[in-house]
Order: structure tokens, then sequence, then C-alpha cells
């Protein structure tokens, strides 16, 4: 049974195989004859265009790329145009030369401009006119002649919209540059460029359009025919793109996508142009291959299907680009190199091949799909999950060893600072230099007031180890609020006018009296009171108010220095944590007075508020309830 099991899956997938070749064969086949009839109807259409009375746009709905004509076998681009310019005059050709050599070889703009203005007088054409315009405007910028820079520029963007240079670039659009590269608004320019840059203007919204080149005419082309205007020539294409992006409309991002196809295209019709390999001759030789069918040749990524067209049986034949996106179902793509999947196309179809959609002929088992799909989804977003978690602990130890380390810097910063001062202050006295005994006195103030700084920054320290191992222990007693600030005012009353601070303290009379550590609290306030020092910038007052409001004890330290910006200050209390600004750099600090201050107070049961604007100071309010519970 097993062997008879395996016989019969065996039968089965060879017959669904042989049902998916002929469903393949089959659709393939429909495919050819669709696209041969379909292929057929243009080149017919595109004849009696040619050589009827019709008009000469191709509709904007026609699949069909380019017509382009074959001079001496070399395809002439479809942007081409044949210029006849009437020889300029001697006046002007010297004058514009004269004023180049001025400009670029020796410099001068100033001399350039007198030379490009004589130019302009002496010019007989619109084009020498315009010429000399942008040669002019381009002096006067150089030569720092702004208003008449702007002027000149206006002047050639408005009379010369629609001539031309050798590039087949409109010069007025060089004068636009310039003017859109000030940043002013001109809304006169920016008109012009959007009309120069919409298809219309073009005429070939399509992408459509014959080449006006020397022997098109033996295609029976008349040049006062009204046709599909032009192509742009990739200079023009590629300096509209330039000045679109600097002009912020909402019919710009439209314009840019349809210059991007069109630049786009112009880039493969000159590689089609260029291209090394025989391309026409591959082409010619299957067209006399099949003389009653039309041969078609496929080339780029997209690829285009081309032929030669004879309108007539003594016409130079033209080559036709037909899109292969725009005519194929939906579901099939065609391409020029051999993939896995692909087959040819077949007769009458050169370097083409047709590439199905997978699944199409062989119908996938849905079950066992849909099992390993969920199989797979799970276990990769099992993997991401982890992968996450692990991200998330790498970061958070990253985040931890920085502040570490920044903490070690910091407070190693700290303690060498006071450290080095009583240093040099007890060698000086060690060495007799004091000079007088005031100058004594104010030494040994000084050691004091670092020993002071010195010890608070020690405890800081415990008291953050402490806290963090929660054996942090307050001893509350009735202790008097004013006294509290009267004895952290005096602990900073050296530091403070060190500095050249000023501190005030006001009551509102109410003297209140909490349940407090009063240690504890007096560092709390020296920790905001230093703060205030360092953030001070260059105001030099400090204000610390004391009274009773609601039912709470208040003190409230008041500073006129470089505040906090909002989205900074939900932050500030957090351990390590350091407001990062211009203002900020190069003040010392370990990051941890203010968490220590708010610990503190919590303990109390109360809190501390902070109200700051930046520029104009900070004010932090430290309140603590009456109730002696608390």
């Amino acid at each position: 049974m097993i062997l008879l099991v395996v016989r019969v899956v065996r039968q089965e997938s060879e017959l669904a195989e042989r049902r998916a070749a002929e469903q393949r064969r089959e659709a393939l086949d429909q495919l050819r004859r669709e696209l041969t009839a379909r292929l057929q109807a243009l080149r017919l259409g595109e004849v009696n265009r040619i050589i009827g009375d019709t008009g000469r746009r191709i509709p904007p709905e026609s699949p069909i790329v380019f017509v382009a004509p074959l001079v001496q076998d070399r395809m002439v681009p479809p942007w081409y145009r044949e210029q006849t310019t009437p020889r300029a005059a001697a006046a002007f050709v010297r004058a514009q030369l004269d004023g180049e050599a001025q400009e670029f070889r020796e410099n001068d703009a100033a001399a350039a401009v007198v030379s490009y203005r004589r130019a302009h007088d002496n010019a007989r054409s619109p084009r020498e006119r315009c010429s000399a315009g942008v040669s002019l405007g381009r002096s006067y910028l150089k030569a720092g002649m702004a208003a008449a820079a702007q002027s000149s520029d206006r002047a050639v963007v408005h009379e010369c919209g629609d001539v031309e240079d050798a590039d087949g670039v409109p010069l007025a659009l060089y004068a636009a540059e310039r003017l859109l590269a000030t940043g002013r608004n001109d809304q006169d320019v920016t008109e012009y460029v959007l009309r120069r840059a919409s298809p219309s203007e073009s005429g070939c919204a399509d992408g459509s359009a014959f080449a006006e080149a020397p022997g098109f005419a033996e295609a029976a082309v008349d040049d006062t025919t009204d046709r599909c205007s032009r192509w742009r020539s990739p200079n023009e294409a590629f300096l509209l793109q330039s000045l679109l992006r600097r002009i912020a409309t909402p019919a710009t991002a439209e314009l840019l996508r349809a210059l991007a196809i069109e630049i786009r295209n112009g880039e493969q019709i000159s590689a089609l142009i260029e291209d090394p390999h025989d391309w026409l001759g591959k082409l010619q030789q299957a067209s006399r291959l099949a003389p009653g069918d039309l041969a078609w040749l496929g080339y780029g990524d997209e690829p285009w299907l081309l032929t030669l067209v004879s309108p007539t049986s003594f016409a130079t034949p033209v080559v036709m680009a037909v899109s292969s996106r725009r005519i194929v179902p939906a579901d099939v793509t065609l391409r020029v190199t051999a993939a896995t999947d692909s087959v040819p196309l077949g007769d009458g179809f050169v370097d083409l091949r047709v590439e199905w959609p997978p699944g199409r002929f062989v119908a996938a088992p849905v079950l066992p799909g849909m099992l390993y799909a969920s199989m797979l989804l799970f276990v990769l977003g099992s993997a991401l999950f982890a992968g996450y978690l692990l991200l998330r602990d790498v970061h958070r130890e990253t985040e931890t060893a920085a502040m570490r380390s920044h903490f070690v810097a910091s407070v190693s910063h700290e303690l060498k600072t006071p450290l080095t001062s009583i240093r040099a202050h007890a060698e000086t006295l060690l060495m007799g230099r004091a000079g007088s005994p005031d100058t004594t006195s104010d030494y040994l103030r000084t050691i004091v007031s670092e020993s002071e700084r010195l010890t608070r920054l020690v405890d800081s320290v415990l008291d953050f180890s402490r806290i963090e191992q929660g054996r942090k222990a307050y001893h509350l007693q009735q202790t008097s609020l004013d006294e509290v600030v009267q004895s952290a005012a005096r602990a900073m009353e050296h530091p403070l006018s060190q500095l050249g601070f000023t501190l005030t303290i006001s009551s509102d009379g109410t003297a209140p009296v909490v349940g407090a550590d009063p240690e504890a609290l007096t560092q709390a306030i020296l920790n905001l009171l230093g703060n205030a020092m360092k953030y001070s910038g260059d105001a030099r007052i400090i204000e610390v108010r004391t009274g009773t409001r609601n039912d709470e004890a208040f003190v409230d330290i008041v500073d006129h220095g470089i505040g906090i910006a909002l989205e900074d200050q939900p932050r500030i209390f957090e351990r390590f944590h350091r407001v990062q600004s211009v203002e900020t750099t190069g003040i010392a600090g370990t990051g941890l007075g203010l968490t220590l201050a708010l610990h503190v107070v919590e303990a109390h049961r109360g809190h501390i508020a902070v109200s700051s604007d930046p520029g104009r100071g900070s004010t932090f309010s430290v309140r603590i309830p009456l109730q002696a519970q608390a």
C-alpha cells in the first residue's frame, strides 16, 4: 500500500506537470497572438497618421513611446531639431567674446558688464539679445550689482521664454535659475518654470514625438503640420528638475514625477543610440526574414518593443518604440535577459522573453503553506522578541556603565577642585606669604569653606549610596524652618561672597515649625542653593523666601540665571542626569544634588515644584506639611 500510494502521488505529480506545461504553452500562444494583433494595429495606425491628414499628434493614451528617423543607419534622437541660425553681426560677436575674456580669463566682472552691454546693443536677432542678456545678468551678479542682475534676469525670463541655445535649452531658464537661487519668491519666474515644466508645454506628455531631423521629409513630413511639438533636450529636462526642487508648490511633485519619467526615457534613448551592439542590424535582418509580418526587438529593463516602419515603399524607415508595460496584461512580464522562469516569446519577437507570475499554472497546496508560514512567523516572532529583550538589557547596561563612568569622572573633578584650593592656601600660609592678618584670615576662611564643600560632597555620595541600598534613616524632630534656612545660608556665605553673589532671605512672618530632620533638610537646601549658583549665568542675585501656604511650610529658592527648557524639566531630578546645552557646557557637577534634595523632601512627605523660563531663571519650591505626624 505504501508503494501504491507513492506511485499514485508520483503519477499525479507528473500529470500536474504535463497540465502546467500545456497551460503555459496555450497561454504563450494566446499572448503572442494578442501582442501581434495589437502591434500590427499600432503600426498601421502610425503609418496612416504619418501619411494621412489626421494630424501629427500621437494620442496621449497610445503606448507608442517615440518615432524617430534613421539617418545613415543611425537613429536620430527625438529631441533633435536642426537649427538654422543667421550669421551674427561682427560687432556683436566681438563684444561678446571681449566680455567672455574679461569675465572668465581676467576675472574683471565690471569690464565684462560693459562688453556685454555693447553686445546687447549690437544684437540683431532675439537669440543674440537673449544670449547677451544672460551673460549680462551673470556678470552683474559677479560684480556685486544684485539689483541690476535681478532686473536683467527678469527681462530675460519675460522676453526669452522660447529662445533656445545650441543645446536646446531655453535661455530664460538660466536667468530663472539665478533668480530662484536668491531665495526670493518671484511669482512670474515660478509661473514660467511651472509652465515650462508642464507636459503640455513639451507637447509630449505620453513620451511620444517625431524627431525634426534631416531626411524626415522623406516620410511625408510637413514642417507646418500641427505635430506633437517636441521632446525636451536632456539638458533642459535636468535643469527643469533642478529648478522644480527649489519651488514648493502643490503642483511640483507631479511635475517632478513626470520629468523623472521623461529623463529616464531620454537616458534609455541615448543608451540605445550609443549601444555598441548592432541592434539595428539585428532588427533589419529579422524584418527581412519575415517581410509579411512585423519583427519586434526588445530593449531596456522595462522593455521597449522596437520595429522599423516604412510609410511608403520609397521612404526611409523610421524607428518606432512601444512600451511593453502598456500593451501586456498586468500579470505578465516581458524581459530581454534570460531568467529562471522565463521563456522566449517566439517568432517575430527578437530578444524578448515572457515571465509568468509564480503559481499561475500550478495550484499550490493551501494547508501546508499556511502551516509552514505560521510556524515561520512564530519562530521569527520569538527570535525577534528575544533579540529585543537582549538589546534592551544591553542598552540598559551600556547606559548604566556610561552613567557610572561619567559619575566617577564628575566626582573626581569635584573632589579635586576643593582639595587643590585647600592645598594651595595651606602651602601659602605654611611659607608665610600671607602678608597680613586679614589675608591670613581670608585664607583660613577659604580653607574652612572648601573643607565644608568637600564634606558636603562626600556626604552626598554616602547619602546616595545609603538611599540606593535602602538604608538611609531620618531622625524627625520639631524644627524651625527659618533656622534651617539661616544655617544653610551661613554655610554658603563664603562661597557666595567669593563669586560675588548677593543672597536675600525674606519671610512672611509665620515662622513655620515642621517635623523634620534638620541636618538632612539643611543639606537639601544647600543642594538647591548650590544648583542656583551653578546655573545663575551672569546674574548674581539669589533669593530665598520662607513662609506658610495652604497648610504647608515652603522654601522658595529663586535665581535669575539661564533657566530650564520645558522639555528638560521632567528629568532634572533623575540620578546622574544633567541638562545638555550650550549654556551648561563647562559647568561641573555630579548630577546628584537635585536627586538627593528630592529624596529628602519626599521622606518628609513633601514635594518640590519647579518653575522656570529659559533666559529668565528658575524657582525651586520646597513644600513640607505642617501636620505633626509628617
